[in-house]
C-alpha cells in the first residue's frame, strides 16, 4: 500500500461513516485529520508540507465544532469531508491530473452544500461559476506545460495562467469587487465556511507556489502585478468588511485581506528569485507559510464563532462570553500585533518589501515602498474589523446563551494556538537569528532582516511574551484587579438609551469613504456592498448612451454619412488585401 492510499483511506472511510451518522461522520474526520497530521510531520518535505499540517490541524478543530453543530440534515455531513478529501488530493497530487481530479472534488462537494443548505439559489452558483471558471484556467496552465509531472517550466505562461485562475479562488482582486466570495462563504453553514475560508483558498496559496517554484523564468512586470493586486486586496478587503454589517460577509472579507497579503509574499517571493537576491527569497518563502498559518487557524475560530449566530446582522448579533478568551487572541493575530503568529507574519512582510525596496534603489522601488504603505492602511482596517466583531460578537457581555463544550474548545484552541506559535514557530522555521547581549537578549532569540550584509532590522518573539508577561504580573501585584467605570450612555440628550450599533461604529468611515463606498442605500443590503454590479450598471448605460447619440449624429438615413462609410470601408479593405 502506498503513501497516498493510506492518507486517502480514512478519510474516504469518514465520507461513507457520514452517510449513516452525521455524528460519527465527524468523528471520522477528525481521526483521519489527526492521522494526516502525524503523516505529514513525520514525511516532512520542506516547505510545501507545512500547508497539509497547517489543512489537517483546521479540519481536526472544525470537525470537533461540528459534532454538536450539524443541524443541516443527513447531507451536510458527507459533504463536509468529501470536501476535505478533494482537498488531500490536491496536498499529495504527484502530477497535474491528479491536483485537478482534487480541485474539482473539492470544489463539487462544496457547491451541492451551500444549494441545499441556503434559502437562496444565487450563492451557490456564484461559487461554482467562479470555482468552474478557476478551473478552466488552470486546466489550459496545465495543458500548455504540455506535461502531466510537476517538471521545470521554462516559460512563464503555465505559471500566468494557472496563477489567475488560484487566484480566483482566492477571492483576489480584480475578482474581489465581484463580491462571490463573501456571498458563497457567507452563506454557508459556520463549519462549511470555516474549511471554505481557511483551507479552500488556501489551496491556491499552495497551487501558486508549487508553481513558482517550478517556474525557471518568472516576467518582473508579472511579479509587480502580482504584488499591487495583493495590495489593493489587503486595503478593499479590510475596508469592505469593516463598512459591512453582515457576520459572516465581514469575515469573508478579512479572508479576502489576509489573502491578498499571502500573495504579495508570493510576489515578493518571484521577484526576488528573478532577480536571484537569494536571502530575501528565502524570507519570503517563511513569510508565506507563517501567514497562511496564522490566516488559516484564526479564521477557523472566527468561523466557528459565528456558529453561534442566529441574526446575520452584527448590530443584532448575541454577545456570547464563553469565547471571549478565543476571539481576543484570535482578533489579536489577525491585527498584525505581537507577540502573535499574524504579527510576526506581518512585520516579516513589511521588512520584506522595504528592505527589497532599499536594495534594489530604482523605479520599483516606489512600487514596492507604494505596496508596503497599502497593506499598512489596510491592516489598520483590519484591526478595526476585528475589533467591531470580537466586540459585538463577544466581549461586551448582553446575552447568556448556554453553549456546548465541543463548540466553545476549537475556538479557544485555535487563538490558543496562534498565540503560542507565535514564539516557537518562528525559530522552528527561520534560520537567521542573533543575540544582543549588550541589550539583555540571548538564547539567540532575535530573528533579523540583513540588506548588503547589515542588519535592516530585528525582532525577539521569545522576549516580547517574557516581557508582556513579567510587567502584567507587576502590575497586577502592585494595583490589583482592575475596576470598571461603567456610564449611562449618552445619546445626544434623548431620553432613549439606545446601544451603540456596529452600524453606526463603522458609519464615520462609510461617510469619509464614500467615493469609494458608494453606499445608495441608508441600510447595507444583505450581502455587503455591492460596487461591482453599481459599476457594471453604470457602464452599461454609458454604452447606451453613446449608441443613442451616435445613431442620432451618424446614422441618420443621410447619404453623405453612408457614402463616407462606403469609402472608409473601402480604404481599409485594399489597405489589408495590399
Amino acid at each position: 500500500m502506498t503513501i497516498d492510499l493510506i492518507t486517502l483511506l480514512p478519510f474516504s472511510v469518514s465520507v461513507l461513516i457520514s452517510f449513516f451518522n452525521r455524528k460519527a461522520g465527524y468523528v471520522a474526520a477528525l481521526v483521519a485529520s489527526i492521522t494526516f497530521l502525524f503523516l505529514s510531520i513525520y514525511n516532512y518535505n520542506g516547505i510545501l508540507s507545512m500547508f497539509a499540517i497547517v489543512s489537517s490541524l483546521v479540519w481536526a478543530l472544525t470537525s470537533i465544532f461540528s459534532i454538536d453543530y450539524d443541524n443541516y440534515g443527513k447531507w451536510l455531513s458527507p459533504l463536509f469531508s468529501l470536501t476535505i478529501l478533494g482537498m488531500v488530493l490536491v496536498l499529495i497530487s504527484q502530477n497535474y491530473l491528479q491536483f485537478l481530479a482534487g480541485w474539482e472534488i473539492m470544489t463539487i462537494p462544496a457547491y451541492v452544500a451551500i444549494g441545499l443548505t441556503s434559502k437562496e439559489y444565487r450563492p451557490a452558483f456564484i461559487f461554482m461559476a467562479f470555482g468552474e471558471f478557476s478551473t478552466i484556467l488552470i486546466l489550459f496552465a496545465f495543458l500548455i506545460s504540455g506535461t502531466l509531472s510537476f517538471t521545470t517550466e521554462l516559460t512563464p505562461l503555465p505559471l500566468i495562467l494557472a496563477t489567475i485562475g488560484f487566484m480566483i479562488k482566492m477571492g483576489i482582486m480584480p475578482f474581489l469587487v465581484t463580491e462571490w466570495l463573501p456571498i458563497a462563504h457567507g452563506t454557508a453553514p459556520s463549519n462549511l465556511s470555516s474549511i471554505l475560508s481557511s483551507t479552500m483558498t488556501l489551496m491556491g496559496v499552495y497551487g501558486i507556489l508549487k508553481l513558482a517554484l517550478l517556474a525557471f523564468n518568472i516576467p518582473i512586470l508579472f511579479s509587480l502585478i502580482i504584488l499591487i493586486s495583493g495590495a489593493f486586496s489587503v486595503f478593499f478587503g479590510a475596508l469592505y468588511g469593516y463598512v459591512n454589517e453582515n457576520i459572516k460577509g465581514i469575515l469573508a472579507f478579512s479572508t479576502i485581506e489576509n489573502n491578498g497579503a499571502i500573495l504579495v509574499g508570493l510576489g515578493v517571493y518571484m521577484l526576488t528569485k528573478q532577480l536571484n537576491i537569494q536571502f530575501i527569497e528565502n524570507i519570503s518563502l517563511i513569510t508565506v507559510v507563517l501567514y497562511a498559518f496564522a490566516h488559516s487557524i484564526a479564521k477557523t475560530g472566527l468561523f466557528l464563532s459565528s456558529g453561534f449566530q442566529e441574526n446575520q446582522s452584527i448590530s443584532q448579533a448575541k454577545k456570547i462570553r464563553a469565547i471571549e478568551i478565543g476571539l481576543v487572541l484570535l482578533a489579536s493575530s489577525m491585527s498584525g500585533l505581537l507577540p502573535n503568529l499574524g504579527g510576526i507574519a506581518s512585520w516579516l512582510l513589511l521588512e520584506d518589501l522595504f528592505m527589497l525596496s532599499y536594495l534594489l534603489h530604482s523605479i520599483i522601488s516606489i512600487a514596492l515602498i507604494t505596496v508596503g504603505f497599502t497593506i499598512a492602511m489596510g491592516e489598520g482596517f483590519a484591526t478595526a474589523l476585528l475589533v467591531k466583531y470580537t466586540t459585538y460578537t463577544s466581549v461586551l457581555k448582553r446575552t447568556q446563551l448556554k453553549t456546548k463544550k465541543t463548540m466553545e474548545i476549537p475556538i479557544l484552541a485555535s487563538g490558543i494556538i496562534v498565540f503560542t506559535l507565535g514564539f516557537i514557530l518562528p525559530y522552528l522555521l527561520y534560520p537567521y537569528r542573533t543575540s544582543v547581549s549588550s541589550y539583555g537578549i540571548l538564547l539567540r532569540s532575535v530573528i533579523i532582516t540583513e540588506a548588503n550584509s547589515n542588519t535592516f532590522g530585528g525582532i525577539s518573539p521569545l522576549y516580547i511574551i517574557v516581557l508582556i508577561s513579567i510587567f502584567s504580573l507587576i502590575t497586577y501585584i502592585a494595583f490589583g484587579k482592575p475596576k470598571i467605570r461603567r456610564t449611562k450612555v449618552w445619546n445626544n440628550g434623548a431620553d432613549h438609551q439606545d446601544e451603540y450599533t456596529a452600524f453606526g461604529m463603522a458609519n464615520n468611515i462609510r461617510l469619509m469613504l464614500r467615493k469609494i463606498l458608494k453606499p445608495s442605500e441608508k441600510f447595507i443590503p444583505y450581502y455587503g456592498l455591492d460596487i461591482f454590479w453599481e459599476y457594471m450598471y453604470k457602464f452599461a448605460n454609458y454604452i447606451r448612451r453613446f449608441g443613442k447619440i451616435f445613431a442620432a449624429s451618424f446614422i441618420n438615413s443621410s447619404i453623405t454619412w453612408y457614402i463616407i462609410y462606403i469609402v472608409i470601408t473601402l480604404i481599409v479593405l485594399v489597405s489589408i488585401i495590399t
